[in-house]
This record gives structure tokens, sequence and C-alpha cells, in this order.
């Protein structure tokens, strides 16, 4: 395996949610606290960034197949073109003003599957929504305190979740159809661990690439929870990761800055980079929201 290099040391902080696009074949990611979206084309090796309205935070996005974004912000789900302005559609927490959406991506039905959190406190007050290409949306679990890792199996049988603060990766039954989980159960237990589980990827052979937050590095997991690889960081703010380039051949990784003390600062001068990795295995396209 290659080493890890260096794609944008742009200093973000809460970079998070690495997606290719393979219309503008673009690597697409967020600064969550900005808040902004950024893209990098690996055939210029240009950068751009979007800056977002201010009082906005964003938490996830994805990509709209009849164009645009969706983005899931602490005030509902919004479309938007980068450089355009943001559109609001709908907003499931209405009542809550001190929530926020976090992470979330499309399942292969079209639907945007996202997380909520209280953003002032570590509470277990976040719940799981599932935006439909209606714009209605449903709710499947709660007790959330920060939600991550919503990825799915190749054959979509299986939906894997993290609840970062509680350090646990789960999975469901996922049925594809109805658009519902069940059978929640514990997939990895990182319980005393230095990293926290953050956002993952899943490659073509079902396994789960996960960013450990404070951990400084991905680990790669076998369906059946065995480690089978581990990429360490300069940084230990790790935050997601996500196959990209034309053959979706290359894990870029997201990192972070924020909270960061001025002597962890001038340790990690690379804190907030855009990372990149040969990893020998391929992703698979994510999904694209249908509404």
């Amino acid at each position: 395996m290659k080493s890890v290099e260096v794609v944008i040391a742009g200093g973000d902080r809460l970079g998070e949610l690495p997606l290719w696009c393979n219309r503008t074949n673009k690597l697409w990611w967020i600064d969550v606290r900005r808040p902004a979206i950024q893209c990098y084309d690996p055939s210029s090796g240009k950068h751009e960034y979007f800056a977002l309205p201010a009082g906005f935070t964003v938490g996830s996005y994805v990509f709209r197949e009849s164009g645009g974004m969706v983005l899931a912000t602490n005030k509902g789900f919004f479309a938007y073109t980068p450089g355009g302005e943001m559109e609001f559609l709908v907003h499931p927490e209405s009542d809550k003003s001190e929530n926020r959406l976090n992470d979330g991506k499309c399942d292969r039905k079209g639907r945007y599957w996202c997380g909520s959190m209280l953003d002032t406190r570590r509470e277990p007050q976040g719940t799981m929504y599932c935006l439909q290409p209606d714009l209605s949306y449903t709710s499947h679990f709660n007790e959330i305190v920060i939600p991550n890792s919503v990825s799915w199996s190749p054959d979509s049988k299986t939906m894997y979740f993290a609840d970062t603060t509680r350090q646990i990766i789960s999975q469901f039954d996922f049925d594809l159809d109805d658009g519902v989980v069940s059978n929640r159960r514990v997939f990895k237990d990182l319980t005393g661990n230095r990293g926290r589980p953050d956002g993952s990827a899943i490659d073509e052979l079902g396994c789960i690439w996960n960013a450990e937050y404070a951990g400084g590095r991905v680990v790669r997991y076998a369906p059946d929870g065995r480690v089978l690889q581990e990429i360490k960081l300069p940084v230990t703010q790790v935050t997601c990761a996500g196959f990209g380039g034309k053959d979706l051949g290359t894990l870029y990784i997201t990192t972070a800055a924020q909270n960061l003390s001025d002597e962890q600062k001038a340790a990690q001068p690379l804190a907030g980079a855009l990372f990149a990795i040969d990893v020998g295995v391929k992703g698979i396209p994510e999904s694209r929201f249908l509404g």
C-alpha cells in the first residue's frame, strides 16, 4: 500500500464527507463549521470553495439526480447548487432550535438517511430520519448523541451506523424496497479506545472503512468485524473516508482542526487537511437523491 498524500492543506475546522461526483469528475466535501462546500479536480489540481450563508451549520449533503445537491443543516434540508442560492425544502425538527442535522447518505432507492443531534451539549437527543423523494420523511430510531457512518453493504441488505460519543458502530438489517431498518446489533465496540468512530465508506468487497476521530487513523473492517487494514494519519482528528477518482480507486480522507490547543496545532500543522491514498481496492458509487 502506498503512503498517504496531502491533497489540500486547507485547515478545515471540521472537514467531512468526501464524495465523488461522476458528472463533474470532482471530489466534493464540506467544512461543517465554517460552513462551506468544497471540491477538488484531480485532473487540474484546482480547489474550489463555496461559502454558505452565515448562521448555517452543514452536517452532510448528497448529490441530486435532477442536479445540484441537498444539504442537511441546522435549519433543515435545502436544495443547493454550488455558488447559487439555498432553497428550503423541509425541516423535521423545526421545533428544536438547538438541534442540527448531521451525517447522512442516500440509499439505492434515492432516499436520504440523515441523523440529527443536539449541537450544544452531548446528550442523546438525536433521531434518524429518512427523507423521501417527495420530501416527506419518516423517523426510525432516536436517542442518538452524534450520528455518523451511515452506509450500506453492496447488496443493500445491511446498513451501518455509528454513535460517535458512545463509540459503537452498529449494523441493521435493511429492507431496500420498504426503506426500513431492523435487528440492530453491535458491529464494533470501541469503548475505551482513544479513537471514536466517525464517517465511513464501503468498498467493492463489502468492507467498511471507518475514520476514527481523536484516533489518528482509518480502519478497514471485514463484514464480520475483523480488522483488515489500518491507515495512520499525521493528525488526530480524522473525520471521514470516501472513494474517488474516475475508477473509485483512491481513498480520500477528511480531517479537522477544531478544538486543538496551540501546542496541538503546532504538532499537527496538517490538521484539517484533505488526504488521499491508493489502498488497492475500489469503492462503489454513492447514490443520488431522487427528489
